[in-house]
């Protein structure tokens, strides 16, 4: 059990931000009967991650993926703090853990381009501004309804850049919707001491030169693949030429790269699969997101919720309302772009062009048939009155085969009850069948026959071809070959129509249920002998499992022998062979 990987669902009904992800990621730890293996074996190799023997399983993974981070990561060291404790969430007093990312920074915000007194600015130093900038709409709900205030370093202070500005929301819930802006200075002494940074390029370097001892391959791809969704969205947003131009908070931040990278350092250690690195095959699902409502002031004016760059995040996810009553974000642009990565919406091919970035591979905002075997709660800051602000995790075994074979027993019940329902029994139902099939258009008739005659003569029960049309209106075909659940030519089956016909592809159906009469064969002997034969014949005999014949059918290529060389008419052989099998039965 310990050894195997879970499938990870996140249910995000209350919204998501990127350190709830990771707190649901820690709570879920404690909830497992078991050791982390992949922990343990971190722990063991590095001995500098110390924990005392009564220690919980979150406590060590949060001081784990610390270590992580900073010796993986080590332009960030010093610059973050993490920490970890349990709160109380909605009138039922839910609980859950909330994470706090402590940056050095004390997430300033940098200044937005056109608010700072350019007189100021321009007696100590010139400057200018990216192709782009960005907004990142922090997630933080207070508790008390407070004021969005943006404090900035003494050195701006002086400098006289000190914008700091209150947000005010009519609906009554107080989401902290801060505005960072990028600020690129004209030289080293320019005097800004904002939030450090960090555009793509720099970040998806980070990750490149990280030792995979600290941060494994998967997880690093899968970060830039977050950072990279993250930056076509923002580059969508503001009209930049490429992702590459986009210098921005919500990927530069600190807080950003340690929620995504930490929550992905999570997933790894509670050994969860993660898939390739792409993406496209992690075995993580999520629920429908809630897409929030109402707008906010900034001072780019009147925004809609979800913010612009969210929204485009969106894009191919399933949506849904939020919690009645409750206006304002409820999903981060962090907590969407990793989500997007994990799902496998996030296109594959072509991520650094615009054209193909609104083509994402849909997915079902339900999780899979699974067997839970761990829940985790992340909190957010917020604590709604009406239900609680968390968002959760399930751990679980994947249940495709169990379903699978319920689904089958569903259908042999149906195939029993129609039979009945006709008053014919004794019918066999075998399941565990599989289907191979390729529609091919550019294949002579030649080609066909002959792999029809590869198929089955290597274990295929059958083999066929069906005229279709496919694109442009090509007349085409479709190879199709059915065989046992159990044969092990499987792969020889598949390199047949791979090796002898054109196709590129081929799809496998499994679990395919199939009805069948019993049969078995009689020998019979007709009397036209002068032949290589000597009018011998096998007839095939089809009944119900209480012997109750059905029908008889003799071999075609044995009558067609006889025929040849007795000179005898192929139906008289056929049909006199059928007779005779009768008449045996009787």
């Amino acid at each position: 059990m310990s050894s195997e990987e879970y499938h990870a669902h996140f249910d995000c009904f209350s919204g998501a931000a990127g350190d709830m992800l990771l707190a649901a990621c820690l709570d879920a730890a404690d909830s497992l009967p078991h050791p982390l293996p992949r922990l343990e074996a971190a722990s063991d190799a590095r001995s500098n991650v110390v924990v005392a023997l009564e220690t919980k399983q979150s406590e060590i993974l949060l001081a784990q993926i610390t270590h992580d981070l900073e010796n993986g990561l080590p332009e960030l060291k010093g610059e973050f703090e993490l920490s970890v404790e349990r709160v109380w969430r909605g009138s039922g007093r839910i609980a859950a853990k909330k994470l706090h990312v402590k940056s050095i920074f004390q997430h300033q915000a940098a200044p937005v381009p056109g608010t700072a007194d350019e007189s100021s600015h321009k007696d100590h130093h010139s400057h200018s501004h990216s192709d782009s900038h960005s907004h990142h709409h922090s997630h933080e709900h207070a508790e008390n309804h407070h004021s969005h205030e943006h404090s900035h370093s003494k050195v701006e202070q002086d400098a006289n850049l000190n914008h700091s500005h209150d947000h005010s929301h009519s609906s009554g819930i107080d989401h902290d919707h801060s505005h960072h802006h990028t600020h690129q200075g004209g030289g080293k002494d320019s005097g800004h001491t904002h939030n450090k940074l960090r555009n793509l390029p720099q970040i998806a370097q980070m990750l490149h030169a990280a030792p995979s001892k600290y941060i494994p391959r998967i997880v690093a791809s899968l970060a830039i693949e977050a950072f990279t969704a993250l930056a076509h969205a923002e580059m969508h947003t503001h009209g930049a030429e490429s992702i590459d131009q986009v210098h921005f908070h919500e990927v530069g931040a600190v807080d950003s790269i340690v929620d995504t990278v930490g929550t992905l350092l999570a997933l790894h250690y509670l050994s969860v699969d993660l898939g390739s690195g792409d993406g496209q095959d992690c075995n993580i699902t999520c629920s429908r997101l809630p897409m929030g409502e109402g707008t906010v002031w900034t001072d780019h004016g009147l925004l809609p919720v979800p913010a612009p760059a969210t929204m485009r995040l969106m894009i191919g996810m399933p949506l849904c309302p939020g919690p009645s009553g409750v206006t304002g974000e409820l999903v981060t642009p962090t907590a969407a772009a990793l989500l997007r990565v994990l799902t496998g919406v996030n296109n594959r091919a072509g991520k650094r062009q615009c054209s193909n970035y609104s083509q994402p591979k849909g997915i079902v905002g339900r999780p899979p048939s699974m067997i839970p075997r761990a829940v985790g709660l992340g909190a957010g800051t917020k604590d709604f009155e009406r239900h609680p602000n968390v968002l959760r995790l399930i751990l679980g075994d994947c249940c495709f085969q169990q379903q699978a074979d319920t689904e089958t027993d569903a259908n042999k019940e149906v195939i029993d009850e129609e039979v009945s329902r006709n008053h014919i029994e004794n019918v066999s139902a075998e399941s565990g069948s599989k289907s191979e099939a390729a529609n091919i258009d550019d294949a002579t008739p030649e080609l066909m026959a002959h792999a029809i005659d590869l198929l089955l003569e290597n274990g295929a029960i059958d083999a066929w071809v069906v005229p279709i049309v496919m694109k442009k209106g090509r007349p085409s075909h479709s190879l199709n070959c059915l065989c046992h659940g159990e044969n092990t030519n499987e792969s020889k089956l598949l390199e047949i129509m791979f090796r002898h016909t054109t196709t590129l592809g081929i799809r496998i159906h499994r679990n395919i249920l199939r009805a069948s009469l019993q049969r078995r064969f009689l020998k019979v002997q007709l009397p036209y002998r002068e032949n290589s034969r000597d009018g011998e014949v096998d007839v095939k005999v089809s009944s119900f499992r209480n012997d109750e014949v059905v029908s008889f059918k003799a071999e075609f290529d044995q009558c067609k022998i006889i025929a040849k060389e007795s000179n005898v008419p192929l139906k008289i052989v056929s049909s006199t062979s059928e007779r005779l099998a009768w008449q045996m039965i009787l």
